[in-house]
């Protein structure tokens, strides 16, 4: 950690180097993370860089809750059109924003996708709520979840567990028979009381997501169900939301595909562990504008010795 002194001066030369580069040091900034915490492909050694990227964002705590709002405001928006999009709705990143921010139509698109918009944003604030109101996950949550995601879509289906056999499309994965959904829901949440001050909590997240998409028990919404479940596992134990790409889509349905069928649940969690290394990086870049106050004092600590460098190289000094 640094003391008072030691962090502003560094603060400072941080600063310099970011207007010797021309970027903004009250906007975003393009340092690159990677720096201190390098790519790898090993699980413990990822998981002990997230541990470590928390420390870095929880010195920042609290947040300033006006910039926090805005930075989630553009979050939501693009955590929405990603877990949408990778189940086919057509709506773009612009259009999924002025639906949520203006309730607007998209002339030539389905109403189906605008309601599946609305719907996400809706069930993304519950979850939140959830979180801050510190509620215990139940299978309570996890119905009312289901049932905002498929409200004015499937009325009859909302929150309740399936009663029909259904097949995942273009998987080989056998779902189980609705009449042992509700038994096979029991262990999920048996599996989550068990595990849920075990398991590191983003395995954790990852794992609540496959299983649910494993067991598959609602007629539609699994998958928007169980990555919102997941995320609300990751914002319960003081991580950022995870959006997963809708450019990794074949990514992440190969993935699942291996942990239904093989039971290989190793390459999914990788990509979930990346995929909140990725969101710890863009969540500090957004917050590490070098304000005189001393927050982010362990942040800071592990890029001094990378600022110095940097600056050292560049001539700057």
């Amino acid at each position: 950690m640094l003391e008072k002194n030691e962090l502003h001066k560094i603060k400072n030369k941080f600063r310099d180097y970011l207007l010797k580069i021309n970027i903004d040091p009250m906007k975003p900034q393009d340092f690159d993370l990677f720096l201190v915490y390098p790519e790898t492909n090993g699980i413990p050694e990822l998981l002990d860089q997230l541990d470590d990227l928390k420390k870095c964002l929880d010195s920042f705590r609290p947040i300033d809750p006006i910039h926090l709002k805005k930075l989630e405001k553009v979050w939501d928006i693009v955590y929405t059109y990603d877990s949408n999009r990778i189940e086919g709705n057509t709506l773009t990143l612009q259009e999924t924003a002025l639906v949520i921010e203006k309730g607007l139509t998209v002339k030539g698109k389905p109403l189906k996708d605008h309601i599946e918009t609305i719907n996400h944003k809706e069930a993304l604030d519950y979850i939140k709520n959830i979180v801050e109101t510190k509620i215990p996950f139940t299978e309570e949550i996890l119905l009312t979840i289901h049932r905002i995601i498929l409200q004015s879509i499937d009325r009859s289906n909302a929150g309740l567990y399936r009663q029909d056999r259904v097949r995942i499309q273009g998987s080989q994965h056998i779902c189980p028979n609705p009449l042992k959904v509700p038994e096979l829901m029991k262990s999920y949440f048996m599996f989550y009381q068990n595990n849920k001050n075990k398991l590191h909590p983003v395995i954790l997240a990852a794992d609540m997501h496959q299983k649910l998409e494993n067991i598959h028990p609602f007629i539609d919404g699994n998958g928007r169900t169980a990555r919102l479940i997941m995320n609300l596992i990751l914002l319960q134990n003081g991580f950022p939301i995870a959006s997963i790409s809708s450019k990794e889509r074949d990514k992440y349905y190969d993935t699942l595909e291996l942990a239904h069928v093989q039971g290989d649940i190793v390459e999914f969690q990788r990509m979930i562990i990346i995929e909140v290394k990725n969101s710890l990086f863009e969540f500090l870049k957004m917050i590490s504008t070098p304000k005189e106050d001393d927050k982010g004092s362990y942040f800071y600590s592990k890029i001094a010795p990378y600022i110095e460098k940097e600056i050292t190289e560049e001539g700057y000094l």
